[in-house]
């Protein structure tokens, strides 16, 4: 626990946006580094998303950032990194492991877990373009089965990526699975670069039990920094052995305020409805230990006014927030296996 912890944001659509790394700013809680959302990478040249790419052009925070694409296609992978490089990005995430039905159909994301010889040729024409320190991969454990991981991870190694990082569950797990660290595990000894735990991190708690259970490098959080922004401060203070500061209410209503600002300087021509449906979509995540009252009432805001209305007459008091959400199967599920689990032990047949 005394070695440094890299921590990450986790890439998440529409949400990981730059006026959500604004506000971790002004609310003083910074990952170490940055993932953007993920652009499309397709056959015929296509400019890259805008809004996208204002979050690295734009980059408030001081931290590094890397671009990430999704798609299958070698030659126009490594066009598109080319492209992302001559912007100010730390170096280029190839994503396979959005479980994305969408996205899967394409065999992109967590559909090229199918392949090997395609996985193969995508990393090999990322690592031909990319200089050293620039080219990581995020990456589930299988498209099925956890143990499909035995056989991808060899393929990951021969390209000699500077970072990877493991959602320790399966494309068909989704989100609503127990993590298997064991896999993280094996992959950190395996691996000659730092490895990346993600996957149900939602607090100091299981933060610290993927470390005792996996020895990653590094966590990645993505849900849980939408629910509670003050994670990655609070987490650096516990791996420097300091206690994180107690949250209340009238702190997630500053939270709150802060990104309603942030999100509306990222409109052009400014729409309320289109902001407040905005808004809603990160705070799905908030709302998770809050009364029941704030995300039914929250959900059904129509103007901006009403909006912030329900926000202060929720959320201006001192109670208690908790940092732990409550475990349920739509956004936080099984994270309480992380607690109760001994030091992991590699799968049978695996050895370091």
């Amino acid at each position: 626990m005394h070695r440094p912890m890299l921590l990450a944001l986790a890439p998440m659509k529409d949400v990981t946006d730059l006026a959500f790394l604004n506000t971790l700013k002004d609310l003083n809680s910074l990952p170490d580094y940055f993932i953007t959302e993920y652009f499309r990478t397709v056959a015929h040249h296509k400019k890259m998303s805008p809004y996208i790419l204002r979050s690295i052009d734009e980059n408030p925070t001081g931290r590094p950032i890397y671009g990430q694409l999704v798609g299958h296609e070698p030659e126009y992978l490594a066009r598109d990194a080319q492209v992302l490089m001559e912007h100010a990005c730390a170096g280029v995430d190839l994503n396979m492991g959005c479980p994305a039905p969408i996205v899967c159909r394409r065999n992109a994301g967590g559909g090229m877990l199918r392949s090997l010889k395609a996985m193969d040729a995508a990393l090999g024409a990322l690592r031909d373009v990319l200089p050293p320190g620039a080219f990581t991969v995020k990456c589930r454990l299988g498209y099925e089965t956890p143990d499909e991981f035995e056989r991808i991870l060899p393929v990951i190694a021969s390209h000699s990526p500077d970072r990877v990082c493991i959602h320790a569950r399966t494309v068909r797990e989704g989100y609503r699975s127990p993590v298997h660290p064991e896999w993280v595990k094996w992959a950190a000894g395996m691996l000659k670069c730092p490895v990346v735990a993600n996957g149900n991190i939602v607090d100091a708690a299981t933060a610290e039990a993927w470390v005792r259970l996996a020895r990653p490098a590094g966590l990645m959080i993505g849900r849980a920094a939408l629910r509670n922004p003050w994670i990655f401060s609070q987490l650096h203070s516990r791996f420097q052995g300091h206690p994180a500061a107690d949250l209340t209410f009238r702190n997630v209503l500053h939270y709150i305020r802060r990104l309603y600002e942030r999100t509306r300087e990222m409109q052009e021509h400014y729409v309320e409805e289109k902001h407040i449906h905005r808004m809603k979509k990160y705070l799905v995540y908030t709302a998770r230990g809050l009364p029941d009252t704030f995300d039914h009432y929250m959900k059904r805001a129509k103007t901006a006014r009403d909006f912030m209305r329900i926000c202060e007459d929720i959320l201006d008091n001192d109670a208690p927030f908790a940092p732990t959400p409550p475990e349920d199967t739509h956004l936080f599920a099984h994270f309480h296996t992380l607690l109760a689990q001994e030091e992991a032990c590699l799968p049978p047949g695996i050895q370091v």
